[in-house]
């Protein structure tokens, strides 16, 4: 495909999301665009020390790197609204349209932009580890994906692709970027926390002369958090911080909406993940798991069994840990587009799952024909399919 026309097709499709995500304004919205405003009035310092009352919705539960972002989403949303009423006041020929357009739209806009442009950065990376464009177009135009990103507004491509270029910088044997990349992936939110097990193993077996360099992750955590606690105590600060408020979560059910082992058990009924010990059960299972994984990992340390382990670690831990939401099945797209075509057929249900199960929380837009279908026994065959898949995934990517 030529150069231009690429260009002109990834116009078209950041078009459709820029636009997409003027239609809806999840409740997470409300959370994203306070705590970008709280961290320009109060400054960094403070900030996960500034009392419940300050927050009109909720008190910040997310790392240091997505408030460094909502707070670039609220100041370049400042920065627009500046510019463009400047140019309003400087070009009587300028459309004063625009202006309303931006104070009605911007936010919205500018809060969503990381997680678009995030899209994009990921389509790129796929492509530069497959040699493959049409690979980095499918994950483009998977509605999946772009009604998480364009369309709800959430942070997951945005963690996503850092994580995704760390691995094109470790396939490339650039340690340096690799793991500063998967060390900002991780201040930014914990979701591709599961990765750092194999990621550690497939770099000791790999880059074993070089192994202090894997040092460079946890440092990169603690400088993006620094100006958050610029104090000698920052490490037992932060392991606070991860293990009081960030990491637990605030719904302690089994399944928190997704649909999963225990959501086919339990259906749509939100029960402690405390109930039948389920919650030692389920890191029972994905531990065995990551011991399998790992063992073949180690015995073989390829790029690719890197990559096919971690997609199956990543369905492991949706399925059978507990307090998952819907959207934490993410990690697992990037990952099978890297395996494609051998796994089409994974890829294109756990595709039409995963937006099931995205609609299935928030209902927008509101189907009345499409809600109706959400019985207790469609989620929960669903969720039937999903453990089929990762049966599959698991058989198939284990037998050599």
């Amino acid at each position: 495909m030529k150069r231009s026309t690429t260009i002109l097709i990834c116009l078209i499709l950041l078009i459709f999301r820029l636009w997409l995500a003027t239609q809806s304004k999840h409740g997470d919205m409300y959370n994203n665009l306070d705590w970008g405003r709280g961290a320009a009035q109060y400054g960094l310092t403070r900030f996960y020390d500034l009392p419940k009352e300050v927050w009109p919705h909720s008190r910040p539960n997310q790392p240091a790197g997505s408030i460094l972002l909502h707070l670039a989403s609220y100041q370049f949303n400042n920065f627009t609204s500046q510019l463009i009423n400047w140019i309003n006041i400087s070009l009587p020929i300028f459309p004063s349209k625009l202006v309303w357009w931006w104070e009605q739209s911007g936010e919205l806009i500018s809060v969503k932009l990381p997680s678009i442009l995030a899209d994009f950065a990921i389509a790129a990376a796929l492509v530069r580890l497959t040699k493959k464009s049409w690979v980095g177009w499918l994950y483009l135009l998977n509605p999946a994906l772009w009604y998480n990103s364009g369309f709800w507004g959430q942070t997951d491509s945005t963690v996503a692709a850092f994580a995704i270029w760390s691995l094109v910088w470790l396939s490339k044997s650039h340690l340096l970027l690799s793991t500063v990349f998967l060390g900002v992936s991780l201040a930014t939110k914990a979701s591709w926390l599961p990765l750092v097990p194999l990621y550690s193993v497939y770099y000791a077996r790999k880059f074993a002369s070089r192994l202090p360099t894997l040092l460079l992750v946890p440092l990169t955590i603690l400088a993006v958090f620094f100006p958050f606690h610029p104090r000698l105590d920052l490490p037992t600060w932060l392991w606070q911080l991860f293990t009081q408020r960030l990491l637990p979560g605030e719904s302690g059910f089994a399944s928190v909406s997704a649909f999963n082992l225990w959501h086919l058990i339990f259906g749509q009924n939100l029960v402690p993940d405390s109930t039948w010990g389920i919650n030692l059960i389920g890191p029972t299972i994905i531990l065995i798991i990551l011991g399998i994984l790992g063992y073949r990992l180690w015995k073989k340390p390829d790029f690719s069994r890197l990559v096919s382990s971690s997609a199956i670690l990543f369905f492991a831990v949706f399925l059978f840990a507990t307090r998952m939401h819907e959207r934490y099945l993410y990690p697992l797209f990037p990952l099978l587009s890297l395996g494609l075509p051998t796994l089409w057929p994974v890829y294109l249900l756990a595709s039409l799952s995963y937006l099931i199960n995205l609609y299935y929380q928030w209902y927008a837009p509101f189907i009345p024909a499409v809600v109706s279908l959400y019985s207790v026994q469609f989620t929960k065959m669903v969720s039937a399919v999903n453990l089929g898949l990762f049966a599959y995934v698991f058989h198939s990517q284990t037998q050599d």
